[in-house]
């Protein structure tokens, strides 16, 4: 990167919210258009009950790095709170090394199991599953790492990640497919996407080898981080209750090709809810900084204002070409799901607002949110698969309208205990 980009980096990283928030926004989806097009090529080329096997394998990793996410986002706030930068920069250092003591004994848990998991899920490849097992060392690394990154707002490392991740796992996965290792060589594209978004997340003298000698100790204040990310962690479980779990409940009681039409909503959710997943990595750095935390909510409402003008431009383009969007996207075997698009995408929307609203409450040392979240979350899933057991026939339609209903729910009701003032903000009035 040239001296005078990063110089222009630097200058973004002021107090200001919409040049950070901008160039986050334009290079995550840059990456979520990569991500929609390794979707949209291997729904292709590997059919609805295989791409299905792949949706699951990508839930996985999906689940664990969003659990992991609660500590990016609990180090995120550390950092920002942090006025020595050196010492934030050990104590990543240190977290990742100490991270191996427990991950390499996972990872071999993992492949260990890795039969019987596959049997459990009616996975086709144990295979798969052990070859991104062996990424399972980098996983922590990475998120602590972004954590950091995002706690600086360092927008040249964030966005050098991001980018790096999204061309290991497209171009990889393409390569190794065609040379014929399947779902296995997918698995192996993943994990080295893994590796490059650690590896793009650190700074040189973090890589030197006189520096990787001894290993760094653990402060009090890093020992204190699972304290800082529990709201954090609370949030990431409700995440992937809302956005994964509907996978889960079709591989285990729908046929495969049902399971497959699933996975296609799933992407399209997915589409929407990481389209504006930048906008969380840049207002809690911001909101953890500041000391008045009774501060109104105006950067929330903003990008909540922006987000909700993108998202209804984008249903009145989806809903009279629902059609040919389902072609580009996934293809003619998916023109089953054509009615249903905009409500998948208008939940995934939905969505990551009420994830910015509990992101907003938690960096202010409000952690009720989170378990709004959660409460919801675990509603949804508990009906969901309720009516999925006793009402099979009831169709995809009516399935993710009701899933939508919920999250409505779930964004009016965090709003709502946002713009009410609290007993301090009345006494001061």
């Amino acid at each position: 990167m040239s001296r005078s980009l990063t110089l222009h980096f630097r200058s973004l990283r002021s107090n200001t919210l919409i040049g950070p928030a901008a160039a986050l926004f334009i290079s995550a989806n840059i990456a979520n258009a990569a991500n929609l097009v390794f979707n949209m090529v291997f729904a292709r080329i590997m059919g609805p009950a295989a791409f299905a096997d792949l949706t699951l394998l990508l839930t996985l990793k999906l689940g664990v790095l969003s659990f992991l996410g609660a500590l990016q986002f609990a180090f995120a706030e550390l950092t920002a709170k942090e006025d020595i930068i050196h010492r934030s920069r050990q104590r990543a250092k240190a977290i990742s090394w100490h991270s191996l003591k427990f991950s390499i004994p996972i990872m071999f848990i993992v492949i260990a199991l890795a039969n019987y998991t596959a049997g459990a899920l009616n996975f086709s490849s144990s295979m798969a599953l052990c070859v991104l097992a062996l990424a399972i060392p980098f996983f922590l690394p990475m998120v602590i790492y972004r954590g950091l990154t995002q706690g600086l707002i360092d927008l040249p490392k964030i966005i050098l990640s991001i980018q790096a991740e999204w061309a290991i796992r497209l171009f990889g996965s393409l390569i190794l497919w065609r040379m014929g290792f399947g779902l296995a060589g997918i698995a192996a594209a993943v994990g080295l996407s893994i590796l490059a978004g650690f590896f793009f997340s650190m700074r040189k003298e973090d890589v030197n080898p006189l520096n990787l000698r001894t290993e760094p100790a653990l402060d009090p204040q890093t020992k204190a981080l699972g304290v800082v990310a529990l709201p954090y962690l609370i949030l990431q479980i409700a995440q992937v209750l809302v956005l994964d779990s509907d996978i889960l409940i079709a591989k285990a009681s729908s046929s495969p090709e049902t399971a497959g039409l699933v996975a296609g909503l799933l992407l399209i959710q997915r589409v929407f809810f990481f389209a504006f997943l930048s906008c969380s990595t840049i207002l809690q750095p911001l909101v953890a900084k500041k000391k008045d935390v009774q501060k109104s909510p105006r950067e929330l409402l903003m990008l909540l204002g922006t987000i909700s003008i993108i998202t209804m431009c984008s249903i009145v383009i989806i809903l009279p070409n629902s059609d040919l969007i389902v072609r580009i996207m996934l293809g003619g075997e998916y023109l089953a799901l054509s009615s249903i698009v905009w409500i998948s995408a208008l939940t995934g929307a939905v969505f990551i607002g009420s994830h910015l609203c509990a992101i907003y409450q938690i960096a202010k040392g409000k952690s009720f949110s989170a378990v709004v979240v959660l409460c919801f979350g675990v509603i949804q899933f508990v009906s969901l698969s309720a009516v999925n057991h006793f009402f099979p026939e009831i169709g995809l339609y009516t399935y993710f309208r009701l899933k939508l209903l919920i999250q409505i729910a779930c964004a009016a009701t965090l709003l709502g205990i946002i713009l009410m003032p609290s007993k301090e903000e009345k006494l001061v009035s």
